[in-house]
């Protein structure tokens, strides 16, 4: 069966980019050198990145700027996403201090349904269509979309430039993912911001700023929620007592397990377990290593929704 997932590079144009789409998992910490763009199809969907953390829903959409350190949670059962990857190779073409600059893409409940979100979203569903199809014109409708879509984000989302030079972005970049990959392997253990700091020769309070420079959450909410990641794996995946999963994962005791789930999920460790299916467990084992069939009617239907007339007509950036 087919997956949603397209992939191209045009050499003239020094252009690469991928999209597809996938149902998004438990938190996960992601980084990449690509420019990412995602509009939420289905669900609710915490993502930390920029120095913010934000919720989106349904025709959300959202830009992840190049190398920013970032991670995703759903917030409900279903979440889905339709994601587009570009290479900054592309945009150093044009903008030569690219690497300096930051766009700041994101819809919310009074902007979500704008002509210039309605056009993004045609446009990602457009490259993400015609980038599966054979058809001989079909890679001149990508280029066409794409194009469209990179005119809307510079006319209507100009970068501006950042005052951290690059090097010192990617030391930061550096540093927080070495924490990151500390935290993972140590999790279980009654771990502190102090302790943590010591371990990298670091003082608690830049280690407390950098989490919230570059993940827009605390130490430590950033370190429930890769606790949580693992006790819903294991709410999911074993029949063992909640109070067991959540001494396992680090927390101190089932009262705080519960009232923090209760804080991100919306529900207690006992419903969650009740509502899930076999479906939800597999997706979340296989997190991105799979993409959603092509011929999912659920999908299918929000992509054609998107390109549908109403859903914004392909005008001229400035004209929106």
């Amino acid at each position: 069966m087919a997956q949603l997932y397209c992939r191209h590079s045009f050499c003239e144009q020094h252009l690469e980019m991928e999209a597809y789409v996938y149902h998004v998992g438990s938190f996960h910490y992601n980084w990449h050198e690509e420019w990412e763009l995602i509009a939420v199809l289905e669900g609710e969907v915490e993502v930390c990145a920029d120095g913010r953390t934000c919720r989106l829903s349904q025709d959300d959409v959202l830009l992840i700027n190049a190398n920013a350190g970032h991670a995703t949670l759903s917030r409900s059962l279903r979440s889905t996403l339709l994601l587009l990857h570009v290479h900054p190779r592309f945009f150093l073409e044009y903008i030569p201090d690219f690497g300096r600059k930051r766009f700041a893409i994101q819809s919310n409940e009074q902007t979500r349904q704008d002509p210039v979100f309605r056009l993004l979203r045609r446009s990602m569903a457009q490259i993400l269509l015609s980038g599966l199809s054979r058809a001989p014109e079909a890679r001149l409708d990508l280029l066409c979309a794409f194009y469209t879509l990179v005119g809307v984000c510079r006319e209507h989302f100009p970068p501006q430039p950042v005052h951290n030079t690059a090097l010192a972005e990617r030391q930061q970049t550096r540093r927080v993912q070495e924490m990151i990959a500390y935290l993972e392997e140590h999790y279980r253990e009654r771990l502190s911001l102090q302790d943590t700091a010591r371990q990298f020769h670091y003082n608690s309070s830049y280690v407390s700023q950098l989490f919230k420079d570059c993940m827009g959450i605390n130490f430590y909410n950033y370190l429930t929620r890769i606790r949580l990641r693992h006790a819903t794996r294991d709410l999911s995946e074993t029949n063992r007592r909640i109070a067991d999963i959540a001494a396992d994962n680090g927390f101190t005791d089932l009262k705080s397990f519960n009232a923090k789930f209760r804080e991100i999920f919306g529900r207690t460790p006992s419903d969650y377990r009740k509502s899930l299916g076999a479906q939800h467990i597999r997706e979340d084992a296989h997190f991105k290593e799979s993409f959603l069939d092509s011929d999912n009617p659920d999908v299918r239907r929000r992509l054609n929704a998107y390109l549908s007339p109403s859903s914004g007509e392909a005008q001229p950036p400035g004209k929106i």
